[in-house]
């Protein structure tokens, strides 16, 4: 069946990623206590007036989704890369533990689930880590998308789909035949299936084979009570709904975005619920943005998808790219990419690519580094940028690129807007000699190669080629140390040993 929500938590706690209030609090503290645990997830087993208990931000840093793929943190985007290459068909099943609760017609409650107020000026409390599944009328394929749901009345939400996604034209062509589209809101599931679900993948491809090979398995589904639909076996909670065809003609919004500002109230379709499936002691999950911490939050889905998208844009242009990392302190609009570089241009063509090349319109800013950088560590890219960049040559500012609509920085005086992006080339340029940017690292020799004792010949014999002082001291540790260094001193101070313009050790010449 895969992994479950109750068995990812589980992981989460043995890895020191879980937070778990087991005091009875009530819905309105629920907000605060997850921001304030922003770097785990949040399990809390008691709300008062519900009988649910709610996790959250499930996939909120790196460390979960190197958890979820099973890998180290700096191989997320390689191993993601090699998992989207796969196609497992899924298999239905006859039942399932999401069926174990069944409420249709007027059973139907949604205000059964803690649906607590995410931040102060949201217009209503929202289902948010919602996968909402759908199926091409005509490829008969289904498309896996996560959608935020504002809560209207007890059967009935908003749903965002201004976005130009798959469901977006499911809905359209619905309306057109002036008839209801069937949608399955499954609540509840691991990372691993959060993050398939978001994965793109072209008109004619079931996404659920293309969650099976970011699982590794074939995903078990099981068919809906009402409607024609086969949902994930695996999840905590499915609502069986329709998409009415009254077009985008609903208030929706505001609600805080990943920018960790607030959207503006628009129109949008509803969602009406129809049935409720769930398992009889289920968990509501919920996800988060914005907030105190924007970055922390399970924005963090995305950032892997996006990294995916530029890591291939730059090996497609032949960038010998080593690892491409969003930063969560720009809410993934800072993008940092390790070249290694074979040709006078590759760092700013790879600048220009982490700029231009995401479907998404990420980042906003760029820095490329070398590959002796690394991207996950700040201090070092801030050390790269500011000694292996001049601001006059190595700023680059591009214009009039496609937007992030949720920006609050553009302007506000025209309807369709686009953006400026800057990027940073913290490379060291392959003509520049390569000493000057060498870094000062502390010396380190394991203790099995040292000499036992240092003489006139071996210093000499070591001195065949130019060394630095490092080089031939590092042979040699405790007295025989000591005793080098007594045999160097002599030699350059009766001449036989001198020094080169590079500051290395050499030979004199006679």
């Amino acid at each position: 069946m895969g992994q479950t929500l109750e068995e990812w938590l589980k992981t989460l706690k043995e890895n020191d990623l879980l937070h778990v209030v087991n005091h009875e609090v009530s819905i309105h503290q629920v907000a605060k206590i997850v921001s304030d645990n922003y770097a785990k997830a949040t399990l809390i087993q008691k709300i008062e007036g519900y009988d649910m208990r709610l996790a959250a931000n499930t996939a909120s840093n790196r460390k979960m989704i190197a958890l979820a793929l099973n890998v180290d943190e700096d191989q997320v985007v390689q191993e993601l890369d090699r998992r989207c290459e796969r196609r497992v068909p899924p298999v239905v099943v006859d039942d399932a533990p999401c069926k174990q609760v069944v409420k249709t017609g007027d059973e139907v409650d949604l205000t059964e689930f803690p649906l607590h107020l995410q931040h102060e000026l949201d217009a209503a409390p929202y289902i948010t880590a919602s996968v909402a599944v759908a199926r091409d009328p005509h490829l008969g394929v289904y498309n896996l998308g996560i959608y935020r749901l504002m809560l209207r009345t007890h059967n009935e939400t908003g749903v965002d789909v201004t976005a130009p996604h798959k469901l977006r034209a499911y809905y359209r062509n619905a309306l057109e035949m002036g008839k209801p589209l069937q949608v399955a809101v499954v609540v509840g599931l691991p990372t691993i299936d959060l993050l398939g679900a978001e994965m793109s993948a072209p008109f004619d491809v079931d996404e659920y084979e293309v969650l099976g090979g970011i699982r590794g398995e074939p995903v078990e589904l099981v068919r809906c009570e009402t409607m024609d639909l086969l949902v994930p076996a695996n999840a905590e909670i499915v609502l069986e709904c329709e998409m009415p065809p009254i077009g985008w003609s609903r208030d929706e919004g505001p609600y805080g975005e990943f920018t960790g500002t607030y959207g503006a109230l628009k129109m949008n379709p509803v969602l009406r619920v129809k049935a409720i499936t769930h398992r009889s002691n289920p968990i509501f999950l919920s996800a988060t943005h914005g907030g105190r911490k924007p970055g922390w939050t399970d924005l963090h889905l995305l950032f892997p998808i996006i990294e995916l998208d530029l890591y291939r844009s730059l090996r497609q242009a032949g960038i010998d790219v080593r690892g491409v990392r969003l930063h969560p302190g720009g809410c993934g609009m800072w993008a940092i990419a390790s070249i290694r570089q074979r040709a006078v241009g590759d760092s700013k063509t790879a600048l220009a690519l982490l700029l231009t090349s995401s479907r998404q319109a990420f980042p906003k800013y760029a820095v490329v580094v070398d590959d002796d950088i690394n991207i996950y560590d700040d201090e070092d890219v801030i050390w790269a940028m500011t000694f292996r960049s001049q601001p006059s040559e190595d700023a680059v500012i591009l214009k009039d690129l496609k937007a992030i609509p949720l920006d609050p920085s553009l302007s506000t005086e025209r309807e369709h807007v686009s953006t400026s992006k800057m990027g940073f080339d913290a490379t060291v340029p392959l003509e520049a000699a390569k000493e000057r940017f060498e870094r000062c690292m502390p010396v380190e020799r394991p203790p099995s190669s040292f000499k036992a004792e240092a003489s006139d010949e071996e210093v000499l014999e070591m001195l065949e080629k130019p060394r630095y002082f490092g080089e031939m001291a590092l042979n040699y540790s405790g007295h025989a140390y000591r005793q080098f260094l007594k045999v160097l001193g002599r030699l350059r101070e009766t001449g036989v040993v001198a020094r080169d313009n590079l500051g290395r050790y050499v030979r004199a010449v006679k």
